[in-house]
């Protein structure tokens, strides 16, 4: 069911993200979604659809002029690929580092119930 996995690209992960939450969606139901965060065209939301089902990293169901969307790619599965790029080429190998980096990170700052729930992890290790 599931497509080999490519590297996706920027706007093609934000593609991918749209059709994991929704499950199945319409070009102008992709382009709403992302123009609420970002100013981008339809033709360019569509042609990256269409780029993406020629790769295979979207299937596409015809109903007259509407095309329903499908991603291809299992989102679980493109997680660890890319975590494990990550660790292997800028971690050197350590996924503690990987961990670290984040919790450091100032994009994002963990919940109190992330920290309990790694805190819980790590006395299991």
């Amino acid at each position: 069911m599931y497509a080999k996995i490519h590297k996706p690209t920027e706007g093609e992960l934000e593609i991918l993200s749209v059709l994991w939450e929704r499950e199945e969606a319409s070009v102008k139901d992709v382009h709403q979604q992302l123009s609420a965060y970002k100013q981008t065209g339809y033709t360019t939301t569509l042609k990256l659809l269409q780029l993406m089902f020629d790769k295979g990293m979207v299937s596409r169901i015809e109903n007259g002029r509407k095309h329903m969307y499908r991603s291809r790619i299992d989102r679980g599965a493109l997680r660890e690929q890319q975590t494990n790029r990550l660790i292997g080429h800028l971690f050197e190998g350590s996924p503690v580092q990987l961990a670290l980096q984040a919790l450091r990170s100032s994009y994002y700052r963990a919940s109190a119930e992330e920290l309990s729930e790694l805190k819980k992890i790590v006395a299991a290790l």
